[in-house]
This record gives C-alpha cells, sequence and structure tokens, in this order.
C-alpha cells in the first residue's frame, strides 16, 4: 500500500520524473545534491502502485551498500513485504544471480566460484613467470579488464592495427592462458560476470520473460558491456528508467562510457527526458563556484542548478608556502572552524578529499600530531585482513577444491612443513598436467607420485592432513540427513587447524584483536543463516515458463559470493562510532556529502593528473569533489610539491570569472557566517556562551597563521630568494635584520618572528645551520627604516570601512555572478534538452524548496548574540592593536614592532580593567613560522566546555612536562629568559 505522503514531499520536477509514462523510456538527468536517489525510489514505488509485481522489476545501484540504502528508501514507501521481493543490486550481483540459476544452460558448472582481483593478479603472476613475458602483472590485470569490459578479445583484435608488436602477442597469451586457468579452476571474474550473463541472456532470452521494468541508477558510470545487459533485462516490455549526470563521468579507467546517453537515445528515439535541476545540498556560494569550473568545458551540454540554500560563505582558494605548511593548515584550520562555531560542527563534518591516495601522507601525520581523529576510505578491507582471508580461503576450498589459488594459499597456514619450493613444484606439474592443483594432491595420496617431484615424508604427511581436513568438513556441510549449519562450518574448521592458537604463535602482541576480527566474521556468518532462513533470500528467481532453473544455490557458496561482491571498509569493534574526519580519494567520495570539505593540491600535475588522458574528465573530478560540499569549501595549492618541486595553479582555476567568487584566507566567523551555516544544515545557532567557551584555546581566531600568496608573489619570491643567498655576513650586517630581499608581506611576517618569543629557540636552531646570521636583538627602529618603503600604512577608521564593504560585496558577488554566467551560456551551450534534439525550455515557474517536510527549518536566533570574539583581559595579552573584524585583504596595512620586554614587576602591578570587555584582539595576517607546534592539545578544544582565566606572575619549569599540565593559561614571559624550550613534539615547555 502507497504511503500518503508519497508525491506530497516532491517538487514539481521530480514528480514529473516519478509519475512519467509507464510504457515507455525514461532519463532522469540529476545534477548534485538534487535528490535524485530520493525520485528513483519513489519511481519504484510509483511503479509498483501500477500493479507491476516487485519480483518483475531489476534495480541496479553502483554499490551494495547503494542497493541496500534503495530497498529501504523503497521500504518507507510501501508495504515491506514488497521492497523486499525487488531485484536490487549492481550489475556484478544481479548477473551472478542469473548464472546461478540458468548458467547450466551455457555449461557454466555448479558453484562457481568469484575470483577477486588478489586473485586475478596472483594468477597473471604465474604465467608472467612461467612464460617469461615482457609485461608487468598489474597492467596485464587492467587490460584484460578493460579488454573485457569493451566485449573480450574480439574488441582488442579489431581495435589493434598493423603486424602483431611482441607487446600485444605477449598480451594475447596471457589473456588466453588467464582464461584458461579460470575455466580450469571454475572461477569467474567480476568481468566474466558480465561478459557469461550477456551471452546467457543472448542466447536464452526467456530468463528474463519475466521482467516489466528495469532501472538503472549512476548511468553515467556504466560501459558497453552494462548497456547491453541493460537492454537484454529490458527485452521484452522495454520499460527503461536511467538516471544519472554527465557532468559527474569520472570512471573511464573503469571503461565508463560517456557516449552511452547518446546509445540510448538512439536505441530508444522516443524516449523522455526530466532534468532535475534543485540543488539541496550545496551554498548557493559553492555551487555557483563549482558550475563556473565545469562550464568551462565548451563541449558539455549547459546545466541549470538552481540552489535551494542560502548565499553563504564564499569557497576558499589557499596557497600556502609547501605541501608541509599546507597539511598543517589544514588540521589549524579545522580547529577554527570546530572552535569558532561553538559545537555547531564535529569532526565528522570534515571531509578531505584527495585527486590521489598518494597526497594523504603528510596530511595523516599532521592530523595525528594534532590529536584529530581521522579515517582512511578505500583502507584495508576486513575481509583482506589475514586472520578473516585465511579463513574465507578454508571455506572456498570446502565449495571448490579446484580454486587452484585457495589452496596454495592455505596449504601450509597452519605450517604442515610444505615449504614454498615444494609448493611451486606442485603447482608446475599440476599445470603441465593441465589439473587443478586438488587432484594432483589426490593422486599423491593414492600412490601415484609425479616422477619428477621428490617429496619428503614430512610433506606426504602434511598434504594428509590438509586433504583430510577439506575432505571432512564437506561431508559434514553437505550431509543431506543432518548438515552442517555455516557457523558450526567455521568453527570445525577454526578447531582443526587450531587456529587460536596459531594467531597467538605468530602475531601475540595483537592476539586479541586479530581474534576479535574472527569472531566478527562468526557473528556476520549467524547473521546471513539467519536472514535467509527467515525468508530473505536474495538469490532466489521468479519461475519462467520453459526455462528450467538448478534451483536453490547451497548457503556456502552464497555466503562466498556476498563476501567476494562487497565493497567498501568494513567497520569492526565500533571504529565508526567515534566520530572522524574522513580522508578519501574523490572517486570514492562520489554520491556522499559532508558540511565541510577540503581539497589539498589543487595545482597543474595533481588535479589535472599528470597522466590524466581527459582532461574533461580531470575537470569532472574536481567538479565532483566540490559538490560534495554543504557549508564550506576549501581548495589549496602549495607552491612547492611534498617532492619540493614548483608548482603552478590548476589551470581549472586560471578562468578570471573565478576571482570575485573565492577568498584568498578562510572565512572571519562572525554572526553572519555562523548563521548561515546552521541554515543550510538545518542545526540550531550555537549560544554566546558555547563560542566563547570552545574559541577560548585557539591559538587565533583568524586564518592568519599561516602566510598567503598572489600571483605577484609566486612570480617574484623565487627571484628574492636567489638574491638572499648570494649577500655575504657583511651584506646582511649593513641592513641590519637580513630581511631587505623580503617583499612587504614576508618582512612583516618576519618581524612578527623576531618579535615573539615563542619563536626564540626555533630562530637559534635554524641560525645554528648558517653561520652568517648573527644572533642579536633588532630594535623597532632598525625594522622600521628597512621596511618603511615596502610596508604598507592603514588607519582603524579604514579597517572599519572595510567591515561594510566586505560585508556588501559578499553579497553581491553570487547574484552578479550568476547573472554573467547565465548570459555567457546562452550563447555558447546548447541547454540540457538540447543535448536530446529538444527545443529549449521555457522559464520554470518557482518550484518548491524542499524535497520533504523534513528539509524546511525555521532558525531560530538567540537575542544575546552580538559578538563571537571572547573577551580577553589586557594583562593576558601581547601590546596589539586592537581593530574591529573586517576584510581580510587590507591586513597588510600593519606592521608589529619588537620592544623590549615588560618587567615582571610592572605586570604584577596591573589589574583588570573596570567597565565593559575591550574589543576582541586581531592578530596580523602575518604569521608565526613555527608550524603551530605550541597548539593545545586538540580534545581540550573539542571538548571543554569552559574554561577559568586566571592570573598569573609567569610559568614554572616543571620536570614532569605535560603529566601536570592544567588548563590552558597564556603564559608571561620573564625578563631574563625570553626564549622558551620546545619539546621533540612541538610542545612548549
Amino acid at each position: 500500500m502507497l504511503h500518503d505522503n508519497f508525491l506530497s514531499n516532491l517538487n514539481r520536477s521530480q514528480k514529473e520524473a516519478v509519475t512519467a509514462d509507464l510504457h515507455g523510456q525514461l532519463s532522469i538527468l540529476a545534477g548534485p545534491g538534487s535528490g535524485k536517489t530520493y525520485t528513483l525510489a519513489a519511481r519504484i514505488a510509483w511503479l509498483l502502485s501500477k500493479g507491476i509485481h516487485p519480483w518483475n522489476i531489476i534495480v541496479t545501484t553502483f554499490t551494495v551498500k547503494t542497493a541496500q540504502e534503495m530497498k529501504e528508501r523503497v521500504g518507507r514507501f510501501v508495504d515491506i513485504s514488497k521492497s523486499s521481493k525487488l531485484i536490487i543490486g549492481t550489475f556484478h550481483s544481479i548477473a551472478r544471480r542469473y548464472l546461478s540459476q540458468y548458467g547450466h544452460l551455457i555449461d557454466i558448472k555448479n558453484n562457481f566460484g568469484i575470483a577477486d582481483s588478489a586473485d586475478s593478479l596472483a594468477i597473471i603472476k604465474r604465467i608472467v613467470k612461467k612464460h617469461e613475458l615482457n609485461i608487468d602483472p598489474k597492467v596485464a590485470r587492467n587490460r584484460i579488464s578493460g579488454t573485457k569490459a569493451r566485449g573480450g578479445i574480439k574488441y582488442y583484435k579489431e581495435m589493434k592495427s598493423g603486424p602483431s608488436s611482441v607487446e600485444s602477442r605477449d598480451f594475447e597469451l596471457c589473456y588466453q592462458e588467464y582464461g584458461d586457468t579460470l575455466r580450469r579452476s571454475n572461477l569467474l571474474d567480476y568481468d566474466d560476470l558480465l561478459l557469461r550473463c550477456v551471452d546467457l541472456l543472448r542466447d536464452h532470452p526467456k530468463c528474463v520473460a519475466n521482467v516489466e521494468a528495469v532501472l538503472i541508477d549512476e548511468f553515467q558510470d556504466t560501459n558497453i558491456v552494462q548497456f547491453d545487459l541493460m537492454r537484454l533485462f529490458a527485452a521484452n516490455r522495454k520499460r527503461i528508467t536511467i538516471v544519472g549526470d554527465p557532468d559527474q563521468s569520472i570512471y573511464s579507467f573503469r571503461a565508463a562510457e560517456t557516449q552511452n546517453y547518446r546509445r540510448l537515445k538512439k536505441q530508444y528515439p522516443e524516449s523522455i527526458t526530466v532534468t532535475l535541476e534543485e540543488n539541496y545540498r550545496s551554498s548557493g556560494a559553492i555551487l555557483l563556484t563549482a558550475l563556473n569550473i565545469i562550464e568551462q568545458d565548451n563541449e558539455r551540454v549547459a546545466k541549470t542548478l538552481i540552489p535551494t540554500n542560502t548565499v553563504g560563505t564564499s569557497p576558499v582558494f589557499r596557497n600556502l608556502s609547501d605541501a608541509q605548511i599546507e597539511a598543517e593548515w589544514i588540521s589549524t584550520e579545522i580547529m577554527r572552524v570546530i572552535g569558532m562555531t561553538g559545537g555547531l560542527l564535529d569532526l565528522g563534518d570534515f571531509s578531505i578529499l584527495l585527486r590521489s591516495a598518494s597526497l594523504s601522507r603528510l596530511i595523516e601525520s599532521n592530523l595525528s600530531n594534532r590529536g584529530l581523529a581521522y579515517r582512511m576510505v578505500g583502507g584495508v578491507r576486513f575481509y583482506d585482513r589475514v586472520e578473516v582471508k585465511t579463513i574465507i580461503e578454508y571455506l572456498r576450498v570446502v565449495n571448490q577444491p579446484d580454486n587452484d589459488d585457495a589452496v596454495s594459499n592455505i596449504l601450509n597456514v597452519p605450517s604442515r612443513r610444505i615449504g614454498d619450493a615444494t609448493l611451486q613444484k606442485l603447482m608446475e606439474e599440476a599445470s603441465k598436467l593441465k589439473i587443478s592443483l586438488w587432484s594432483l594432491i589426490q593422486k599423491i595420496l593414492i600412490g601415484k607420485r609425479p616422477l619428477n617431484i621428490k617429496l619428503t615424508k614430512q610433506v606426504i604427511q602434511g598434504l594428509s592432513s590438509f586433504h583430510e581436513i577439506i575432505e571432512a568438513a564437506k561431508q559434514k556441510f553437505m550431509n543431506p540427513h543432518m548438515p552442517f549449519s555455516l557457523i558450526n562450518l567455521l568453527k570445525y574448521i577454526l578447531d582443526k587447524t587450531k587456529f587460536e592458537e596459531w594467531l597467538l604463535t605468530h602475531h601475540d602482541d595483537i592476539e586479541k584483536l586479530r581474534w576479535s576480527n574472527v569472531e566478527e566474521l562468526l557473528t556476520q556468518a549467524t547473521e546471513f543463516q539467519n536472514y535467509l532462513e527467515n525468508g530473505f533470500d536474495d538469490e532466489s528467481l521468479p519461475i519462467v515458463d520453459d526455462v528450467q532453473q538448478k534451483g536453490k544455490t547451497n548457503l556456502l557458496a552464497q555466503f562466498l559470493a556476498n563476501i567476494a561482491l562487497s565493497s567498501g571498509t568494513e567497520a569492526v569493534d565500533g571504529e565508526n562510532q567515534t566520530s572522524r574526519i574522513i580522508i578519501s580519494t574523490i572517486h570514492a567520495a562520489k554520491g556522499l556529502e559532508w558540511p565541510v570539505v577540503f581539497i589539498p593540491a589543487v595545482y597543474q600535475g595533481s588535479i589535472p593528473h599528470s597522466r590524466a588522458e581527459d582532461f574533461d574528465e580531470e575537470r569532472r573530478l574536481l567538479y565532483v569533489a566540490m559538490t560534495r560540499a554543504k557549508a564550506l569549501l576549501y581548495l589549496s595549492r602549495p607552491l612547492k610539491s611534498s617532492r619540493g618541486e614548483r608548482t603552478q595553479s590548476s589551470q581549472f582555476m586560471s578562468l578570471e570569472s573565478l576571482t570575485p567568487l573565492l577568498n584568498r584566507v578562510g572565512p572571519v566567523f562572525n554572526l553572519k557566517v555562523v548563521q548561515s551555516i546552521s541554515q543550510i544544515l538545518h542545526r540550531a545557532i550555537p549560544t554566546d556562551e558555547a563560542i566563547l567557551n570552545s574559541s577560548s584555546l585557539l591559538p587565533s581566531e583568524l586564518d592568519n597563521l599561516f602566510p598567503t600568496y598572489d600571483k605577484n608573489d609566486e612570480q617574484n619570491k623565487d627571484a628574492r630568494l636567489d638574491l638572499a643567498k648570494r649577500n655575504t655576513e657583511h651584506d646582511i650586517d649593513q641592513k641590519g635584520s637580513g630581511l631587505w630581499f623580503l617583499g612587504p608581506e614576508e618582512q612583516d611576517h618576519q618581524i612578527w618572528r623576531k618579535s615573539d618569543p615563542h619563536n626564540s629557540f626555533h630562530e637559534k636552531i635554524s641560525r645554528s645551520s648558517n653561520s652568517s646570521l648573527r644572533n642579536g636583538f633588532i630594535n623597532a627602529g632598525s625594522h622600521l627604516k628597512n621596511i618603511a618603503k615596502g610596508s604598507k600604512y592603514s588607519t582603524i577608521n579604514n579597517q572599519k570601512q572595510t567591515v561594510h564593504k566586505h560585508n556588501n560585496e559578499n553579497d553581491n558577488h553570487f547574484s552578479k555572478a550568476k547573472a554573467k554566467s547565465e548570459l555567457s551560456t546562452v550563447g555558447t551551450q546548447k541547454t540540457l534538452l538540447g543535448y536530446f534534439d529538444r527545443p529549449d525550455p521555457k522559464v520554470m515557474e518557482e518550484s518548491k524548496d524542499a524535497v520533504g517536510n523534513d528539509m524546511k527549518y525555521d532558525v531560530i536566533l538567540p537575542r544575546n548574540l552580538k559578538s563571537f570574539a571572547p573577551h580577553r583581559p589586557k594583562d593576558l595579552t601581547r601590546s596589539r592593536l586592537s581593530i574591529d573584524l573586517g576584510d581580510r585583504e587590507n591586513f597588510d596595512n600593519y606592521f608589529f614592532l619588537p620592544s623590549s620586554p615588560t618587567s615582571i614587576e610592572s605586570q604584577a602591578s596591573r589589574r583588570p580593567p573596570e567597565g565593559p570587555p575591550e574589543e576582541p584582539v586581531i592578530n596580523s595576517e602575518f604569521p608565526v613560522d613555527h608550524h603551530i607546534k605550541n597548539l593545545i592539545p586538540t580534545a581540550d578544544l573539542i571538548q571543554k566546555k569552559s574554561i577559568t582565566i586566571k592570573k598569573t606572575l609567569g610559568v614554572k619549569r616543571s620536570m614532569d612536562g605535560w603529566s601536570i599540565r592544567k588548563d590552558f593559561t597564556p603564559p608571561l614571559l620573564k625578563k631574563k629568559n625570553l626564549s622558551l624550550r620546545s619539546n621533540r613534539d612541538g610542545s612548549i615547555c
């Protein structure tokens, strides 16, 4: 039964897509954040309401996780009895189900196994070694997969022109023997699942004669074979619904075909196209910036995206000196955002998206140093952990003994005194005889030993022990009168192999953790068996007239198939219960979203990648990354990469139209910014007290701890530094400070450092490696003479005027840039409907501003929220100029002059001022260059609810170090001790 609010929560375009013609083909083109998953689930529910049986509907998704989520969403619209019977899964999982039931029609053996990526690579390595092929195994595996995804070896031979080279002959030999090995082991790899299913449905179309509707999610990421499968699934009724976005096609390395849209139009010329243009995810400023990126491709189809959220804060494009500083800035900015939003955001709201996983090293290191919890997406999968994988290999051998790779992986685990050399000889002998390794072991045990292999008595005993365990497990599990349950089979294997004892012997330091993974596997097996016993059988397919099914697939084969086709990193021991920053590649982040997103390393060679063949796809990749952000978006570029190489800004960021849309530094968290974040995230605004408490521990309330560089800085900095290297000690002494070769911003920054006692130790270490620099106190007059020509002067009045100007410009940037973008698009690009040769649509009426009632949110502002800056008494701060918050670009109008430290006596005589608190104190834009190594622990910043600031006459050194550290109190320096010692971990003691 369809729920009452089913259609009422849809906007106009979503409703049009959901209720489109039942009998034809429908293309739903959905931009990021437009509610496509919700719309697709609603479309499925609507089809069910029209009388189509759920077992006659096929729905393909991109991942296993998405398939489960889709089934749950549909279950909210219709009865669970209907949604549970839908055929939902990835192309690979659905193809496997058909092959399990009908594979005998094309000579596929019962209970075939699935070769995962590790299996495929191991097979190819053996082939390359055996024939001494001049080809890299990983490259060969990728080429084999790509060839299959485009139609098989016939496609490869058709595309190849001219006489065969040595490389191509090696590849063809590897391809052929790889296929033979899989067939001998009764295995299908991922690509074989699709190809063989195409063979099945072409030769026996009656297998899908019952199918009444086919729905494809993420259509832009399908390849040619998957397109053929879609057509074959829908061959009977030709009812097809596809959902996708050409701007998010980023999987060409998996043979994804952006041209599949045009193939669909050509195949079904009467198909209908509906566009979803309302974006419910990102702020208007983020959306406009992302559109400016993707619209650089003049060949794409113009697609309008309408923001339903507030304009919000402009994205940030930060230029930093090098990759190390970039990593430190990211961790520092995360702490600042959390501190300045008073509990509105936590670590789980942040994501760092990388073009390449190799870029994570410095970032991970800095997050760890700050105590910021994070999780790497795409780490070691649960099923790939050694203790789990070993048990699974035993199950694979029980299910399919002819699986040579599974047998070889566990033949000597635990140890049976069968060495690697002996195992290699057994593998080679089995290959020569063209039989499986298991068959060879059976021959040896019945006395038919190979003549050219000498086996010791210990080896024979080891082979016999292994054979007995596998045969006994098979007989117990397959016993028709009293079969073993899946959980009993696992326990039997653990007992006979003495697995826990083996773990303790080989991994005693972390044995408890590893055994907990084994227990997790036992739990999963129990849940899987209970799931099937309760009638939730994902394997079942409807009975089709005149086509014989194999019958029910055995429980073990189903369990192993689900493991082989699972994706992502599974969590154990509650590792996901803690809020963590997510570090992910952009590819792995597709379809996900976060309130705050960082995209580092936005330079030529990173994005676009140096080895990229399709720059348009690289642009789409950046677009996908940017549109993951809801409220805050940070892009950054180091002037020098982690290898020390000079970088150039990404060509995608070079357009002049982007300049007014991007800020050079992070936002000032005033009332307007915090309010916009709360509106976008539909969260309550934090109170004054919460913001005061969380921000009181921050080293700075502004993004001013690291220098920022513009184009002029990039062009001139190298020349200035080269000139500096040529100066002698005499030259530097003549100039007084040694700063004459730097630009105005860098001069101010260096003066700040020299006047800050926290940097004394760091400065001494730096000078010890360069004897031309003399240590000593530089007075304010000397510095002022050296930088008078380069420094810029300003007044507090100018700064106050800038505050109002900045706020007005922020409000106008979005509307002006949007109008400019729309005007330019009309003349240069087709409309979205023009992509399918349809006339341009008229101006749409104002649509609903929410997907459902849960999207509507009224934000109530606290009346007393006047300022986010905490009060700091004068006696706890250095003497600094107090100014109002304002536009950051004029902060370089100020410079800091060093002076002699105030005596302790005079400090002690001070008293807290009476009357209202002072205005917040603003640091100079030019940072402390000790890389923030004296930051307070992150746990204090995030968890501390309040802080009491007490007056102090100084800080005493203690041999106990951090062990007796109390709540943070800004220290005052003694006159005779200007430098602080720095611990190796970056703390100050």
